[in-house]
């Protein structure tokens, strides 16, 4: 059939077929852990952190109404589900020596990298509250948009971090 005379539906079926979709779908559906992959994922962790600095950087700069802080949450759950999908996703007692350590660097990388932005950024947000003279409703926004950012940034910068450490996966793999 050519490609004119086709339906949308029959489009839309070519292109699962032509992307493997459902083979992975199968894939990643199975009950067996070892079956079961956790892929890098390179750039995807970048997206929840992007909205978590983002917010921060909003709350920052202006008041923000109450109900934008809702976006926390949907950020949160995207952060989450790269991370269960990325290389730390499966259970930690599962690991052979290399995941292990390449686990234990993502997180103390993870933690020196925040450490560092907290010790710093912390007193900063302060002195600039002072000085600006903040309403108590505004101090409480930035308080709640710096710990939601520091949620995602936890949740994804492992998982981008073990990502970029892990070899690449073959064609076949992927």
């Amino acid at each position: 059939m050519s490609v004119k005379h086709r339906t949308a539906l029959q489009r839309m079926d070519a292109l699962v077929w032509w992307s493997n979709a459902s083979d992975q779908v199968r894939h990643d559906m199975t009950s067996d852990a070892d079956e079961r992959r956790y892929r890098p994922m390179r750039w995807l962790p970048m997206f929840p952190m992007a909205c978590g600095a983002g917010f921060m950087c909003a709350a920052i700069a202006y008041p923000l109404p109450l109900m934008s802080y809702a976006i926390a949450a949907p950020a949160m759950a995207v952060a989450a589900a790269i991370a269960i999908n990325g290389p730390l996703g499966k259970p930690a007692i599962d690991d052979d020596e290399r995941e292990a350590a390449m686990r234990k660097n993502a997180f103390f990388f993870c933690l020196a990298i925040l450490a560092f932005a907290n010790i710093v950024g912390g007193p900063m947000l302060l002195f600039a509250a002072a000085l600006k003279e903040w309403a108590a409703d505004r101090i409480l926004g930035v308080a709640f948009a710096l710990f939601m950012a520091n949620m995602t940034w936890f949740v994804s910068l492992p998982t981008l971090y073990a990502s970029w450490k892990s070899p690449r996966l073959s064609d076949h793999e992927a």
